[in-house]
């Protein structure tokens, strides 16, 4: 079997990215990324002229962290009462965050690129949902790649949650994620804030995933 950076891996590598990515931008959708803009000299104006329509500050154009919709649409909420934030990108997008190798690799055993996948990311006080999408390719066999990509060893068993056999992957801190695939869609399950996830959010989340 595989250890956390195995299944939950899915979790932590494209997760990581998407929240530092998307929802850092997100938080601020009319704040321009963080950059260090070289200072033009001033322009010495001859008398009485006018300064020309074109000149001005430089643009920027932030990417949509809403990139895939249909698999946001996967993701369910509410989940305990409390309504669920959602962002996606494209596989392109993630790449270009600063992904770890071990995505590439995977992809690459799979005969896909980065533009071929596709992350969706939801989370509340409760729970924090992700879910993966290689066109073409069944989730289970992605997955597959993905732990070919980071052999290890860990504690790996099989549960029912919603009426769902989900894998429930617990590291040697005790962290537990679940991951459960449908079609070809991987979903990682882990908790949403500070305390561990409780039963009745794991029965709610998986009994509305598809």
């Amino acid at each position: 079997m595989t250890a956390r950076r195995n299944a939950t891996g899915l979790a932590v590598l494209f997760g990581a990215s998407l929240i530092i990515a998307a929802c850092g931008a997100a938080a601020n959708p009319t704040t321009a990324p963080t950059t260090t803009t070289p200072t033009a000299p001033p322009i010495t104006e001859a008398p009485g002229s006018e300064p020309a329509a074109s000149e001005g500050l430089p643009s920027f154009a932030l990417p949509s962290f809403h990139a895939a919709v249909d698999l946001e649409k996967l993701i369910p909420s509410p989940i305990g009462g409390l309504p669920v934030q959602v962002l996606s990108m494209s596989g392109s997008q993630f790449a270009s965050s600063g992904s770890d190798n071990s995505i590439a690799q995977a992809l690459g055993q799979l005969g896909k690129q980065p533009s071929d996948l596709s992350v969706a990311f939801g989370s509340n006080a409760y729970a924090t949902i992700f879910a993966f999408q290689v066109k073409g390719v069944p989730g289970s066999t992605v997955l597959d790649a993905f732990k070919a990509a980071s052999p290890q060893t860990t504690n790996v068993t099989e549960v029912n949650l919603g009426g769902k056999t989900v894998q429930k992957i617990v590291d040697a801190s005790g962290d537990a994620t679940y991951i459960y695939t449908v079609n070809d869609v991987i979903f990682t399950v882990i908790h949403g804030g500070t305390s561990a996830i409780t039963d009745a959010t794991l029965n709610e989340v998986f009994s509305k995933l598809p």
